[in-house]
């Protein structure tokens, strides 16, 4: 019988191979970028569309705009009644959502393969012939501004958004992908339509098909579905060309009724387009993703210090950032980040040895390799490396975690910890460092 670490080894290997398997793309004539994987035997299809844009391509006017736009193309088309997308859909026996960040936006449909014209048909009408109906943009206003009312329920809210305003100052990636109240009353229909045919470009699209349909039916339904032409240009993208780094250390208490602290320590970091977020993810998950981690281990375990702690990269396309994330009792506040910062030197001194690496290593690529299981996970893989122009992390992502090395780790600590950085709460106590 074989033992558990080499059959562990061999799941790895095999599972490795599968995520191999060929991936076809090409251009559509007006420029939709169309990807395919054949998934023997599974019986269904995922058909997602992915948008290149998102809150970064917003000003402070228009915030919250690509999030509303989400929810807008679902309430009528050309082809489709108000409410009938979903009908549609369900009848058809698939599943649909939808998703905006701050660097895209997305849509799938996964349904049975014998249906999957039903998701280009659908996918097809949302992205190209919404119609915006006056009466429909009106009632979605109250919808999105509960949303964003029910932020403020999180009683770390005011936390997290002072954290981006501070790291992402004069950046959009300081803007909430939710936008504000009085933007969501107030957008006007000429507003969410410019947008929409600005950013909702078949050259900003990225079509990917994931199942057991074959490649000639799919490309044949992306061809009928997908390629139709806007005859507006792009809207233009943003981009960021300089790191994101902080002038000195920043130190922030929020006072609320809590039973206990709340707190954050966040560096900044690298973009996820950037080669060193693979030794970052090694990294991360050394330092805080799992029980036995070292920061679960030593804060958690063997001091008893906070009652949960996580840490890990927080990678966007153009800026990053490194949180460690942890709850305790106010009067193990300082110790705690004393306790972190002794590790976090210990890491920059490389006192790592080759079996964390190696446990890290093996625990990231069954991670991804689980991931992908499911054929919906596997388009969304897609789509996003893709989208965000980092096709290593879709078909490469276990060779360059297999290449990170100790003195890697080391090299990405020094450039990561030893910086400024931002310490903020939330507890009911007057905390001082």
């Amino acid at each position: 019988m074989l033992k558990k670490s080499l059959l562990a080894l061999l799941i790895i290997l095999l599972m490795e191979v599968a995520l191999t398997a060929a991936v076809k793309e090409t251009t559509l004539k007006n420029g939709v970028d169309f990807v395919y994987k054949y998934i023997p035997n599974v019986k269904v299809t995922s058909v997602q569309v992915w948008m290149k844009t998102g809150s970064v391509n917003e000003t402070t006017e228009i915030n919250g705009i690509s999030h509303f736009l989400e929810h807008l193309v679902f309430k009528g088309t050309t082809k489709f009644k108000p409410d009938e997308i979903d009908l549609v859909v369900e009848s058809n026996g698939g599943q649909m959502n939808a998703a905006t960040s701050k660097d895209y936006t997305f849509y799938y449909i996964t349904i049975p393969t014998y249906n999957s014209k039903v998701a280009f048909e659908v996918l097809s009408e949302m992205v190209f012939n919404a119609t915006f109906i006056k009466d429909e943009i009106d009632k979605e206003r109250p919808v999105v501004i509960q949303e964003i009312k029910r932020k403020y329920d999180n009683p770390t809210f005011d936390m997290w958004k002072y954290i981006s305003d501070t790291l992402y100052v004069d950046t959009p990636y300081s803007m909430e992908i939710i936008g504000t109240e009085d933007n969501i009353r107030n957008f006007t229909r000429k507003q969410i339509v410019d947008y929409y045919n600005k950013y909702y470009h078949p050259k900003n699209m990225t079509l990917v098909v994931v199942g057991d349909i074959s490649y000639e039916e799919a490309k044949a339904l992306a061809t009928q579905y997908f390629e139709k032409f806007r005859e507006v240009s792009p809207g233009k993208s943003y981009s960021l060309n300089k790191k994101i780094q902080l002038s000195k250390d920043d130190f922030k208490v929020f006072k609320k009724d809590l039973t206990q602290t709340y707190a954050a320590i966040v560096y900044p970091a690298f973009p996820i387009t950037d080669q060193r977020t693979y030794a970052l993810d090694v990294l991360t998950e050394i330092l805080g993703s799992g029980e036995n981690s070292i920061l679960k281990s030593k804060l958690k375990s063997e001091l008893n210090l906070v009652t949960s702690i996580y840490a890990g990269s927080m990678g966007q396309k153009f800026v990053g950032s490194f949180v460690i994330y942890f709850t305790a009792d106010d009067e193990n506040f300082n110790k705690v980040i004393n306790e972190t910062d002794k590790i976090l030197k210990n890491i920059i001194d490389g006192k790592i040895d080759d079996n964390m690496l190696t446990r890290a290593k093996n625990r990231l690529k069954s991670q991804m390799v689980f991931q992908r299981e499911k054929t919906s996970s596997e388009a969304n893989d897609i789509g996003y490396s893709f989208t965000l122009d980092i096709k290593d992390y879709y078909f490469n992502y276990t060779d360059k975690i297999n290449s990170v090395t100790i003195d890697d780790l080391k090299k990405v600590a020094k450039e990561v910890f030893d910086n400024h950085r931002i310490i903020v709460a939330t507890s009911k106590s007057e905390l001082k460092l």
